[in-house]
């Protein structure tokens, strides 16, 4: 692979000198590892030599303090050993790369990592999308089976019997297999939105951004009783007290997602205080469960942050556990709700199933969306209908 290269001007370096008192000892602070800075993309584009694939250019600020390795993985979790690919060493000097083969349509993370004289130094990680330039983690397609699809088409049945404008979307989180019933139309999402503000805080506590003891009580409360108001002090701290900025940080989530069709275009309850485009928030069945499965592939967190989120958010207040906990049998809800009335009642509930067999624990994602709905919580059979079914398919598949 060709390397980018030219050499950086060095920053002059500034020196203090501290005098003491005579009879007083001073000790020199242990030298710092410097490292280079965070990686950035100057071109991305389909790979003429790998049909099929990406080819990105990163460049980056190095410190000239040691050789430098350009590590990439598919999962946010620190590049633990055994989950990320890297190049190097590549000189002190070095600036850039131009790396060939990247799978498309799949959420990255990359970073320089420099061996000093004081040890490794890593560079902040960047987070970024790959390019539509084939079959990748956004467009997965694994065929349902044929027992699947018949749930599908129960579920499709119970929603046109019903007469309500109502979505539905189920994936397998063992075999990636998905059925939807108007899985791509917009829907409105209410405070079920808010499970991106939750994952987005979660990932800033792992990265170091903040401590956990800043968020750990307002994520509680924002999932207990689907709360907007903390869910908005969340973005603030996120944020640095800048709610459009919040706001714009949660699209660029949405984006590392693939999620093209969606958008949140503000905090819920809060469109007054700062609006993006104007429009109302808007997500799709499909896009909601991918999100999901890349949650909990573990693709946006360590394995144990997200078992941190998963248990914050099975602690739902028994008001809340209407939709789908009421469908489940002996399974372990993680969900977030949204409610609330926009020329009829909006009724949603988001989530992952959990369940355990043979000492194995099997999980599906599920996302049930109602709108418009004429009489406040009509829907309710429907969506409790829309569970059973779904957690009896499941069961079954599973059952040894």
């Amino acid at each position: 692979m060709r390397l980018l290269g030219a050499v950086l001007a060095l920053a002059t370096v500034w020196c203090a000198v501290l005098v003491a008192p005579l009879g007083d000892a001073v000790e020199a602070a242990p030298p710092t590892a410097q490292g280079a800075d965070r990686p950035g993309i100057w071109l991305q584009e389909c790979s003429k030599a790998r049909p099929g694939k990406v080819k990105v250019v990163f460049i980056w600020k190095t410190a000239r303090s040691g050789p430098q390795y350009l590590d990439l993985s598919v999962f946010n979790n620190g590049f633990r050993p055994g989950t990320f690919v890297s190049v190097g060493p590549l000189s002190p000097a070095t600036w850039g790369y131009a790396w060939d083969g990247i799978d498309p349509n799949t959420p990255h993370f990359v970073r320089v990592n420099t061996l000093t004289p004081e040890g490794w130094a890593p560079s902040p990680t960047l987070a970024f999308p790959t390019a539509d330039c084939g079959p990748g983690f956004f467009t997965e397609n694994h065929p349902p089976n044929p027992d699947m699809l018949a749930l599908q088409q129960r579920l499709a049945q119970a929603i046109a019997a019903s007469g309500f404008d109502a979505a539905v979307a189920v994936t397998d989180l063992q075999t990636g297999e998905h059925v939807a019933v108007n899985g791509d139309q917009w829907r409105l999402p209410g405070c079920s939105a808010n499970f991106f503000v939750l994952l987005k805080a979660v990932m800033d506590v792992q990265e170091g951004r903040y401590p956990e003891r800043a968020v750990g009580d307002l994520i509680s409360r924002t999932i207990y009783a689907s709360n907007p108001i903390t869910a908005r002090d969340i973005l603030l701290i996120s944020a640095n007290g800048d709610l459009g900025a919040g706001v714009r940080s949660i699209n660029e989530l949405y984006t590392l997602l693939g999620m093209r069709n969606s958008i949140y275009d503000h905090a819920p309850a809060f469109g007054p205080s700062f609006s993006l485009i104007g429009s109302p928030n808007l997500l799709t069945a499909n896009e909601m469960n991918r999100a999901l499965k890349a949650f909990w592939q573990g693709r946006l967190t360590t394995p144990e942050w997200r078992d941190y989120l998963l248990a914050k958010m099975t602690e739902v207040k028994p008001g809340l556990q209407y939709l789908i906990p009421a469908g489940v049998g002996d399974g372990v809800v993680s969900h977030k709700n949204g409610f609330f009335w926009e020329s009829g009642w909006v009724d949603n509930d988001v989530g992952i199933v959990r369940f355990t067999r043979g000492g194995r624990v099997y999980a599906y994602a599920i996302s049930f969306w109602t709108q418009y709905v004429p009489y406040k919580y009509a829907d309710i059979p429907l969506g409790q209908t829309v569970s059973s079914l779904v957690w009896q398919y499941f069961n079954a598949r599973y059952s040894r």
